[in-house]
């Protein structure tokens, strides 16, 4: 693991002296909070793409895998792969020319060794490129969405080292949401001789084929040169321009010397396509072009140029846009060769599973794509962002950063921003008109074996109940949050008030899924709360205040609290994809959650009768919760006298029986359950729900650890009792659970209880097991592993509210990273003779506070309010006054 230090506006630096040089492995302006070498680089596929645009993967040999830029998840897919015959070895590629002085030219793939699983197969190794020469070996070191790629070989004269990534500005959805993947190739000349080189790169245009179905049909590549761009723009003649994997793709550079291109290849028998490539390419690091099609001006008319054989040749279906950029380097010299791959896929249809559709709740209709409003095709979204290329940079490299270099433990940084990459990756969409959606998971062209079935996309609709858990974007974007509760409380709450936990699409058929579940109805509640008090938008509160009431009210008036208690006892759906009957911990928390947010949400608007409502019940449930369903370590389901026991949780403690308290603490709620009890529950769930080695662990359903590997099981049964047939997932462990649970234990002041969750978690996905980059559970890159974020929350107690100016934060010394959704910063807090001194610096904007409290210490108040300018730190003392705090302090941190 590595840290460097930033240098604000420089791309690169590099060690330079006389004679034989070395560059540094990685950028120095970059930071890194992770790195991946020998066999840990097995399973790393960092996806490259922006919110609601579809991504490609850098792997962690230096190789593009995971082609998922159409509008369909399709983890695996490789385009073109075997698709022009009869060659093999045409996949997607970057590759090296070098020559020294009196020597032979010579080239490398820019990527490392095969790995050994595929060595084997049908027609001998079964990894695309195989035939190329390729470097030594690679490392990998990722601070996301940065990633490097070290390539080292003995024999190759310049060291080259890949920084790849996509802009991720905080705050800015749109600019976090550019169809880019952007592709530094940095070499250092390592000899004390000039050196030539060029880099190549190779995308086929498989426009109308997307893993999933369709074809390629009249695609063609065109060389294009605008606004400092050179490159090759991908289009489609042929497939139907309504299809769903209709768009365009081009392949650009910012180069502006010695720039080569071939819009296709010679398409020749046997092998010699890609032979005569490479003898053309190894000759000088210079492509000659193979046109496919050409403008006869005297005939107007299209024809087909013959390949080097001397006759017409039928067209390559998928035809290769290849791109160099050659360049000299001197002895100890350092230059740089930067691409951009851009998409452009505007016909997304309604939650599309690619072998099929959601019914009645998605189908054929097109519901397009916000990004391909934004820009008229691939091209533009080049050129737009090479204009702003050094400002999107500059700006995602200052907020990881602020995060990275701050006192937060590595492994809730790594785990809060690796997971971040599941909002960009095609489990999350966004429509034409701006709304985002998601589904639980994506799919694999592979599908599961042990399920026998295929989906591009797993658990459709938004699941509210899944969504519920993720704590990332409210913090990170907060308008983007703001529009997700427009979907469930404008479009998917019906007139009853009960919510479609499952929106169907067109957005106007929203309430069409007649579903409803507890939870997921619970939590949309208390996250309306969190986000209205992020963003202080009193009138977006308004707006919605109606559909917020309803939703709340029908707890009592529907099938839940069915004598208005305060308490569930009605049939409760809920996550478990089960119905809770009689009154259990999950349900209750998260139900006195909604009371306490809605009974706040009331009041501030003036609406006292329903605010009184709520407190009522809010107060009457939480007496009965703790006094009935308690029992000394952790709180029990009671399932009534006479009741089906069938797929029930009984007397089990459940890894998120307090779940809705650990969303209420995010969201600055306080405690809706006794402290006491939560704080003993918690320590319970560690003692009998934490396994150490799943080697010896009995499961009944599907395996996220096998082997030595650790982490927290679902529910446990400590006083016995196991129902016959328990709720199906008891047995299992899932990443985003256990983020929820451990993120609740740190707010608690176990810590290094939670530490140790989270750790086992990230040694699960470690690069060699399973990718750092893909934290799966119904499908890859779960929703709900976006919980991964409280940690970083409950380790510094940050809390903001918009609506009152204030903030809080934890009073340990240090110095430690915070966002609330549209700005982010950073605290300073240490001692003094008076008590303890604050710096607060934001670093994107402006922030005005009316209060400040470091938790279970003390509180300043600035009198007229104080504005806190962007970049300018500003120091305060706090002296202790036995400030009120939401949270607990935490007495020491590790």
């Amino acid at each position: 693991m590595r840290s460097f230090k930033y240098i604000a506006l420089s791309y690169l630096i590099f060690v330079i002296s006389t004679g034989t040089t070395s560059a540094q492995r990685w950028n120095e302006g970059w930071p890194v909070l992770k790195t991946y070498e020998g066999k840990y680089l097995d399973e790393v596929a960092m996806p490259l793409g922006g919110i609601g645009t579809g991504t490609v993967s850098i792997g962690g040999r230096g190789d593009l895998r995971d082609w998922e830029l159409m509008n369909r998840g399709a983890l695996g897919y490789l385009p073109a792969f075997k698709l022009v015959a009869p060659t093999i070895s045409n996949g997607p590629f970057f590759a090296l020319y070098y020559k020294q002085q009196n020597k032979e030219a010579a080239v490398k793939v820019l990527e490392g060794p095969v790995p050994i699983k595929e060595y084997y197969g049908d027609w001998g190794a079964d990894a695309v490129n195989s035939g190329f020469p390729r470097f030594e070996t690679t490392q990998f070191a990722a601070a996301y969405p940065l990633s490097q790629v070290s390539f080292e070989h003995k024999d190759v004269p310049v060291a080259v080292r890949l920084e790849a990534f996509n802009p991720l500005v905080m705050g800015d959805a749109d600019k976090s949401g550019i169809p880019v993947a952007i592709l530094r190739y940095v070499l250092t000349n390592n000899t004390n001789q000039p050196v030539e080189t060029s880099v190549v790169g190779m995308v086929p245009n498989y426009i109308g084929v997307d893993g999933w179905s369709g074809k390629p049909k009249g695609n063609y590549n065109e060389y294009r040169e605008s606004k400092g761009l050179k490159g090759l723009y991908m289009y489609s003649d042929g497939v139907d321009k309504k299809d769903v994997n209709w768009g365009t793709m081009a392949l650009t550079t910012l180069a502006d010397k010695e720039v080569t291109y071939r819009t296709s290849w010679a398409k020749l028998g046997w092998n010699w396509t890609f032979r005569e490539f490479w003898d053309d390419f190894v000759a000088d690091g210079k492509l000659t072009d193979h046109p496919e099609k050409v403008k006869n001006e005297k005939r107007d008319s299209t024809e087909f140029i013959g390949d080097d054989l001397g006759s017409k040749s039928a067209k390559i279906k998928t035809p290769p846009a290849t791109l160099a950029v050659k360049q000299i380097l001197q002895p100890g010299e350092s230059k740089q060769v930067t691409f951009f791959l851009t998409w452009h896929f505007p016909n997304r249809r309604a939650w599309d599973h690619g072998t099929h559709h959601a019914g009645n709740y998605g189908g054929d209709t097109i519901v397009g794509n916000y990004y391909t409003t934004i820009y008229k095709d691939a091209w533009e979204v080049a050129e737009k962002t090479a204009a702003e290329l050094r400002d999107l940079e500059t700006e995602t490299v200052n907020f990881v950063k602020t995060l990275v270099d701050s006192d937060i433990p590595n492994i809730l940084k790594e785990a809060g921003l690796f997971n971040l990459n599941n909002l960009r990756s095609q489990t999350v969409f966004r429509t034409k008109d701006g709304l985002p959606f998601g589904f639980e998971g994506t799919g694999s062209i592979k599908g599961t074996k042990i399920g026998a079935s295929k989906s591009s996309g797993w658990g459709f609709g938004t699941c509210f109940h899944v969504w519920n858990y993720e704590s990332t974007i409210p913090f990170l974007f907060g308008d983007l949050s703001t529009k997700f509760r427009e979907v469930e409380f404008m479009h998917a709450t019906n007139e009853d008030g009960a919510q479609s936990h499952r929106v169907a699409l067109p957005i106007e058929k929203g309430r069409n899924f007649k579903h409803w579940a507890a939870d997921g109805q619970m939590g949309t509640l208390i996250k309306v709360y969190r986000d209205w008090q992020l963003s202080g938008d009193d009138a977006r509160l308004k707006e919605m205040w109606p559909y917020i009431k309803k939703a709340m009210a029908f707890a009592w008036t529907g099938i839940w609290d069915t004598n208005k208690d305060g308490v569930m006892e009605g049939s409760q759906h809920n996550t478990m994809d089960i119905n809770y009957v009689g009154p259990n911990p999950q349900m209750a928390a998260w139900y006195l959650g909604a009371l306490k947010a809605s009974e706040q949400m009331a009041a501030h608007l003036g609406d006292k009768t329903f605010a009184r409502e709520c407190k009522d019940l809010y107060i009457k449930g939480r007496k009965w919760v703790d006094a009935n369903i308690f029992n000394g370590e952790y709180y029990e389901h009671h399932i009534p006298e006479g009741a089906s026991k069938v797929a029930q949780l009984g007397k089990g403690c459940l890894v998120d029986q307090l779940v809705g308290q650990y969303l209420s603490h995010t969201a600055g709620l306080g405690y809706v359950l006794d402290k006491d009890n939560v704080q003993t529950t918690l320590k319970s769930i560690m003692k009998y729900n934490y396994v150490d080695n799943f080697n010896e662990h009995f499961n009944t359903f599907r395996s996220f650890g096998l082997g030595n590997e650790a982490g927290l099981i679902m529910a446990s049964y400590p006083r016995g009792d196991l129902l016959d047939f328990p709720f199906p997932y008891y047995t299992e462990i899932m990443t985003g659970f256990e983020y929820s649970t451990a993120a609740h234990m740190i707010y608690e002041g176990q810590v290094e209880a939670g530490l140790k969750i989270f750790k086992a978690i990230r040694h699960r996905y470690d690069g060699y097991k399973r990718n750092p980059f893909n934290e799966g559970e119904y499908g890859h890159r779960y929703a709900r592993a976006m919980a991964a974020w409280a940690g970083i929350l409950a380790y510094t107690g940050f809390q903001y509210s918009a609506v009152n100016e204030t903030m809080n934060f934890n009073a340990q010394t240090g110095k430690y990273f915070w966002s609330n959704g549209y700005q982010y910063g950073t605290i300073s807090v240490s001692n003094s003779d008076s008590g303890k001194t604050v710096t607060l610096t934001p670093e994107n904007g402006d922030l005005m506070l009316r209060s400040f409290t470091l938790n279970g210490f003390g509180k300043v108040r600035f009198r007229k309010g104080k504005v806190f300018k962007k970049h300018e730190p500003v120091q305060f003392a706090v002296t202790a006054n036995d400030a009120e705090a939401g949270l607990p302090a935490h007495a020491k941190l590790e």
